[in-house]
């Protein structure tokens, strides 16, 4: 459908024979927490135990390694925001919603696609624009909240 709108609109792009319309999920479902290390978040280091990549949790709520955000990454779609990560791997999906005074999973991914887009600086990795939780700034709603939503 979008390429047929695309053609109407006027693009004249030659097919890509690389493309695959079929791509392998990037989630990749785990049973406990065997063979996961849960490394101390330094605020610094995103590996401070020097653990493999397959083995370095970056998201203890969904249980997302640093070897599945990296190879989201490296994936045919360009990254350049957290949010990309959350859709293709969960990460930052969980209960914590990427609070960084939790595990802080969300600066723990910015700092890989960082790393791996090649000289995107941390601070200007894309992160969500919004409360990590609602767009209101308390999981409840107050008499007062109910009062402006009927508004």
């Amino acid at each position: 459908e979008v390429v047929r709108l695309l053609g109407e609109a006027g693009l004249d792009a030659p097919a890509d024979p690389a493309f695959n319309p079929s791509r392998a999920a990037v989630v990749v479902p785990k049973r406990g927490d065997e063979g996961l290390v849960y490394t101390p978040d330094d605020k610094e280091s995103l590996n401070a135990l020097g653990v493999s990549a397959a083995e370095n949790v970056v998201c203890k709520c969904e249980k997302v390694t640093e070897a599945e955000v990296v190879d989201a990454c490296r994936r045919s779609l360009p990254i350049d925001s957290t949010q990309a990560i959350r859709k293709r791997t969960r990460a930052g999906m969980g209960g914590c919603q990427g609070k960084p005074w939790n595990y802080g999973c969300e600066c723990r991914v910015a700092q890989i696609i960082a790393r791996e887009t090649e000289g995107l600086p941390v601070a200007e990795v894309g992160r969500r624009p919004w409360s990590a939780t609602s767009q209101f700034p308390r999981r409840w709603l107050s008499d007062g909240d109910k009062e402006n939503l009927k508004a």
